[in-house]
């Protein structure tokens, strides 16, 4: 059975339970409205745990589906399961908040992360067509979920316009790479299928288009920071963690597939040489401007979006060296910047209780002095996204920029160094912010139980898996490190 088959069955089993537990409840005139808060909690409890249970189930699966799955799918279906806790950890503070039935959103994400684990095991390109439309569709809707805020709505459209440009650029590669090949299997994308050059050489690029205008590399990235904007954090935390990180694992395989055979420094095929060039540029595009446009951010949730677009940068130019070195930084890379994220993006929840209250980096001011330690997670979260050293976002990308000057990238190693220190410069403003005295005696929050939950795993992962190349400390961080190379060893053996 496909993992794929068990998240979604979970996803079913989510809207039954709701569904009988609506036949069972009273009518919501009869409750008043802290009663329909702890209602919604409640219920969000109950049914993320049966989520959670779908979750541990599609990850034990993929376990005894050796003979199904290769090592580079485990290990990605597990990223991607292990990150809808943390998503569905976090939803809870939206279900506290009484804005919606818990129900609808976790069969969503449930039915997102079907479509994820799918398209990261299909090996057909009209399978992968439609599992990313499944891993899309959920999100857009999600991003709408606050009916309440204007802002909600305007984002959701905004990545459903950009979810139809990429699948039509996706659809046409996919119709060009049928008219050169006769196929529609992922192998067909080999140099030694090809019958037609010219349409290969188009449809391919075409496809890789498509996924890099879904994976926020720039100048395909204007609906990201508006959708930091006005998502709910969790809903914002899936798409970062998870949803990005499915379109890498998707293009390091086809990038793979591009390159059979035994690997060298050049890859056989042009079209491959092409792919290359256009990354590098566009990588290099991505990170100057998502880095350089998070300096003068006055919203904290577009700041982290745009330094977003930077990481988004930093993994295409990871996709240059993809089938050496680049391989395994890129999928360290989405590990760290995908828990730094949703570090950050806790905080946030856990600031905003109040009608959102924490939303530009001046309302920051006398966080120090007020939560201490809220202050320091936050600071660590965004150290380790601007790559500040004893960070899992600083062995990040130091194995990415070791992996261009390995592979004789001057220039882009060069660029990433900048981009690093614009980084740094462009965190440094709410870190500053939170040392400043408090201007008014607002209205405090408190993290939830589901908040601290979330801080201490992303925390502790930021900490240990930053400290541990170092020190040389051996355990949990060998089993994340030989996963990878495991998981790009099995790619390279195709």
């Amino acid at each position: 059975m496909n993992p794929a088959h068990v998240v979604a069955v979970g996803a079913l089993a989510v809207l039954a339970f709701d569904l009988f537990s609506r036949s069972q409840s009273k009518p919501a005139s009869q409750s008043a409205e802290g009663d329909h808060a702890r209602a919604n909690a409640l219920s969000g409890i109950r049914l993320g745990s049966v989520a959670v249970f779908a979750l541990a189930a599609g990850l034990a699966v993929s376990r005894r589906a050796d003979a199904m799955l290769d090592d580079f799918s485990l290990f990605a279906i597990a990223f991607v399961l292990l990150s809808g806790f943390l998503v569905l950890s976090l939803s809870l503070t939206h279900f506290g908040m009484a804005r919606s039935r818990p129900a609808e959103p976790i069969a969503l994400v449930l039915f997102s992360l079907a479509g994820m684990a799918s398209a990261i095991s299909s090996d057909h390109l009209l399978g992968l067509m439609l599992s990313i439309e499944l891993a899309w569709l959920p999100v857009v809707a999600l991003i709408s979920i606050d009916s309440r805020r204007l802002s909600s709505s305007e984002s959701s459209l905004k990545a459903f316009f950009a979810h139809v440009f990429a699948s039509i650029i996706f659809a046409h590669g996919v119709a060009f790479v049928f008219a050169a090949t006769g196929s529609l299997d992922l192998s067909s994308l080999s140099p030694e299928s090809i019958t037609r050059p010219m349409l290969f050489d188009v449809g391919v690029t075409l496809i890789v288009v498509g996924l890099l205008a879904r994976a926020v590399v720039a100048p395909f990235h204007p609906w990201s920071p508006d959708v930091h904007e006005g998502a709910p954090s969790f809903v914002t935390a899936h798409i970062v963690m998870a949803l990005q990180a499915t379109t890498f694992f998707v293009l390091l395989r086809i990038f793979f597939v591009l390159a059979p055979g035994e690997l060298s420094a050049e890859w056989p095929s042009e079209i491959a040489a092409r792919l290359t060039n256009l990354l590098a540029v566009l990588g290099c595009l991505g990170l100057l401007w998502g880095h350089a446009m998070a300096l003068v951010q006055v919203g904290l949730r577009r700041l982290v979006g745009w330094l977003g677009v930077g990481q988004a940068g930093f993994f295409a130019l990871a996709l240059v060296e993809a089938t050496n070195e680049g391989g395994p930084a890129l999928l360290l890379a989405l590990f760290a910047a995908g828990v730094s994220t949703v570090g950050v993006l806790a905080i946030l929840s856990s600031l905003s209780h109040h009608e959102r209250a924490c939303e530009h980096v001046g309302d920051l001011s006398g966080m120090m002095q007020e939560s201490p330690i809220r202050a320091g997670l936050l600071a660590l979260f965004l150290l380790s996204l601007g790559g500040f050293p004893g960070t899992i976002g600083f062995v990040a990308r130091v194995e990415i920029l070791s992996a261009l000057e390995h592979g004789g990238h001057r220039i882009l190693l060069v660029a990433g160094l900048a981009a690093t220190v614009l980084a740094l410069t462009a965190v440094g403003r709410p870190l500053l912010a939170m040392l400043r005295p408090v201007a008014d005696e607002s209205a405090k929050s408190r993290s939830l139980s589901n908040e601290q939950l979330v801080l201490a795993l992303c925390a502790a992962a930021i900490l240990y898996f930053g400290i541990a190349p170092v020190f040389r400390i051996e355990g949990v961080a060998d089993v994340l490190f030989d996963s990878i190379e495991a998981a790009v060893a099995s790619l390279r053996a195709v």
